[in-house]
């Protein structure tokens, strides 16, 4: 929704902008104002920027920021729900707007996502879900011992969004699956 307000807007403001040009060159005698050409694509275009870069986390728009580090402590689990081994990391998310990178990140390996979705979860336990895919590599050293994989993940996140929970689930070259705990660390 908030893209075909930007829309209107710059159509809005490209032709008064163009109209106002127009009464300084009357004013002015100046017949410079007039050869000024003000798209409704350029005006598009600064605000886009705008919005996807600040705006959009004004809580008007209602969608939170999650970006920034969080501590994850993480279990991968046997089939019977017993812990095969514990693991940390970290998990960086950069977040605009229009896109949510996260970057998952072991001792041992580190994950890149390739698509994500951010959604809320209505209710009375609220808060909001982050689903992902991801490619997971190995450390160099690692190789003899760890697959590259693909997987899923989904997190959910407190009305706070301090504290995550989140499953995920390995194939591809590791079929494994698991649980992590996330802490907000740095926003």
């Amino acid at each position: 929704m908030p893209l075909q307000w930007l829309g209107f807007i710059s159509i809005v403001a490209a032709g008064g902008l163009s109209q106002m040009l127009a009464i300084v060159s009357d004013l002015s005698g100046i017949d410079a104002f007039t050869r000024a050409t003000i798209t409704t694509g350029i005006i598009y275009f600064a605000l886009h920027w705008v919005f996807n870069k600040w705006i959009w986390k004004i809580c008007f728009f209602n969608v939170p920021d999650i970006g920034g580090t969080w501590e994850i402590i993480g279990q991968t689990l046997n089939e019977d729900g017993s812990t095969r081994f514990d693991w940390g990391g970290t998990i960086g998310v950069e977040q605009t707007w229009k896109e949510i990178s996260i970057n998952l990140r072991t001792e041992k390996s580190q994950s890149q996502s390739y698509t994500a979705t951010f959604s809320k979860r209505f209710g009375p336990t609220g808060g909001w879900l982050l689903s992902y895919s991801y490619k997971n590599e190995p450390e160099l050293e690692q190789y003899h011992e760890l697959n590259s994989h693909k997987g899923y993940c989904e997190i959910e996140f407190d009305t706070d969004l301090s504290i995550g929970k989140a499953s995920y689930f390995n194939s591809a070259g590791r079929r494994t699956f698991g649980v992590m705990n996330l802490k907000r660390k740095i926003k």
